[in-house]
């Protein structure tokens, strides 16, 4: 069966955020309030606009990447003046390499005691709540009011443990079966004769034709394809919970999958090999992975691994090289059920030096709390950074990113550039339709018990593993050794706990 596709004309004048659709009426309830963290209460009605009777506060909001200068002139005037009514808080907003995330000044700025909040993920939070370096959320639930009716229930679940939010998701966008398709250069595919990729084999013409045109242009812009192949190398539809481990969602058990121990893997290593062989994964990624996202952004490369919203995210950077590029998602498959981690784009957390952490959580109330304001910190000033047109779609007059799109976006809220056909819209709104929760959702790994032999495991990983899954080495010759490392970094005392741990987790869900 053929898959449905969605196309956006990649225009140089669609620098877009996305959608133009009215505030929703998801009522997804807060996570139920808590007493273990006793604080400063400072909350007041969310629904209010004046934050007079609150006292003055200072938020730092750490933010990576680069900060445009309309970030900070908005920063100091318009973002200034709305918090401080809305909350009464003056907020710095630093902005830190992306290298940063996840580590490096970030955690040196938990470890000395900073008062701040950013974005984290999953296993960082587990680290970090057992370091005693996030602040228990729970006891400020209702300061997130407004934004727990636009966000899902699910997305607060996937950031607690042991029944305390720890973090505050932000976002609700279609985020199931995230790099699952094949992101197509569909004017690259029509332009060799070719109107749609429905398989492999198809992906693979489409590849050869398009060389024999523009031998200048690499295949596939990524060495991680396990998931858009996996049609042609499983009947499981596997769903990964990091690089060692894989569910298999189609079947409802406890039982997880080392990855690299499977048949599946061999499979999936010599599919690569072929694509590296073949030239569909240039030479060069070998030693350099980072210059294949340069090729891609500046329109030279032919594909790359899909998502809901990848055909418009970036927009602005591929369609500077390549005004005429469409972009296509393509499943190579069909008959398994999209799997989602959950809508949120990312969640905020806060430190345990905070003076007011309830303060924090309401700010990022603001962020996902209405229209206008969700106007204001992705877009800017109406008739000053961006148009509207008489159906809500949206022309930037500025193309500055401010409070990065991706982190806000939000079904209810976004806004579509006025050149977005109405079948991409439809199709992205319903891209989630009949898609199902993992069952591995909300469920965080406490690696305390295998620290020693997870940092182990990931040298082995870095060293053996990857060039073999990426498809530079030949898995009959050098797995044997890989798997060796493998075993001598402890990979059965991970498994063994991880699966521990799941199982007790999995049995408390049912």
């Amino acid at each position: 069966m053929k898959k449905k596709k969605g196309w956006l004309s990649l225009l140089l004048a669609a620098v877009f955020l996305v959608s133009g659709c009215a505030q929703g009426n998801n009522e997804s309830a807060p996570p139920s309030s808590g007493t273990g963290n006793e604080g400063t209460s400072s909350s007041t009605d969310s629904g209010s606009n004046d934050g007079s009777a609150l006292t003055p506060a200072k938020l730092k909001i750490v933010l990576y990447g680069d900060e445009s200068n309309r970030m900070k002139e908005l920063a100091k005037t318009s973002f200034y003046d709305t918090i401080k009514k809305e909350i009464n808080a003056e907020v710095e907003f630093q902005f830190l390499p992306w290298t940063e995330y996840g580590g490096g000044k970030t955690d040196l700025m938990l470890s000395t005691g900073e008062d701040f909040a950013t974005y984290t993920d999953a296993n960082y939070m587990v680290k970090s709540v057992a370091k005693g370096l996030y602040a228990d959320l729970t006891p400020y639930a209702d300061a997130a009011a407004d934004l727990s009716k636009n966000v899902d229930e699910a997305s607060f679940k996937a950031f607690q443990l042991e029944g305390k939010q720890y973090a505050i998701p932000v976002g609700n966008k279609p985020n199931s079966a995230e790099f699952y398709s094949a992101l197509v250069r569909q004017d690259l595919l029509e332009e060799a004769g070719m109107t749609q990729v429905t398989s492999l084999g198809e992906l693979e013409q489409f590849y050869d034709k398009v060389h024999a045109i523009h031998p200048e242009l690499i295949g596939y812009a990524n060495t991680d394809a396990r998931r858009l192949l996996q049609y042609d190398y499983t009947d499981k539809n596997l769903y990964w919970q990091n690089d060692f481990i894989a569910l298999d969602e189609s079947v409802k058990d406890d039982q997880i999958i080392s990855w690299f121990e499977t048949e599946e893997f061999k499979s999936y290593a010599n599919l690569m090999h072929g694509w590296y062989e073949k030239g569909i994964i240039p030479k060069y990624a070998a030693t350099n992975v980072p210059q294949l996202q340069s090729d891609w952004n500046s329109g030279k490369a032919m594909f790359w691994a899909g998502t809901a919203a990848r055909p418009f995210e970036g927009a602005a950077t591929i369609s500077q090289a390549v005004p005429d590029a469409k972009l296509v998602n393509y499943f190579l498959g069909s008959g398994r059920p999209k799997i989602s981690r959950g809508t949120y784009s990312t969640a905020f957390f806060v430190s345990t030096a905070a003076k007011d952490p309830e303060r924090y959580v309401m700010f990022f109330n603001l962020l996902q709390k209405n229209q206008e304001l969700y106007d204001l910190f992705a877009y800017g000033i109406e008739g000053t950074d961006y148009t509207l047109d008489e159906n809500g779609r949206l022309t930037k007059i500025t193309t500055d990113s401010l409070i990065p799109d991706w982190l806000l976006m939000n079904k209810n809220f976004m806004r579509f550039d006025n050149t977005v056909p109405d079948e991409f819209i439809a199709e992205y709104k319903a891209w989630d339709d009949g898609a199902i929760i993992s069952k591995g959702a909300g469920f965080n790994f406490d690696n305390t018990p295998v620290k020693n032999e997870e940092t182990k495991l990931n040298g082995v990983f870095t060293e053996y593993l990857a060039p073999i899954g990426s498809g530079f080495s030949d898995y009959d010759t050098a797995f044997p050794k890989a798997l060796d490392r493998l075993k001598a970094a402890g990979i059965d005392k991970y498994i063994a706990e991880y699966q521990k741990q799941f199982s007790e987790w999995y049995a408390k869900q049912q």
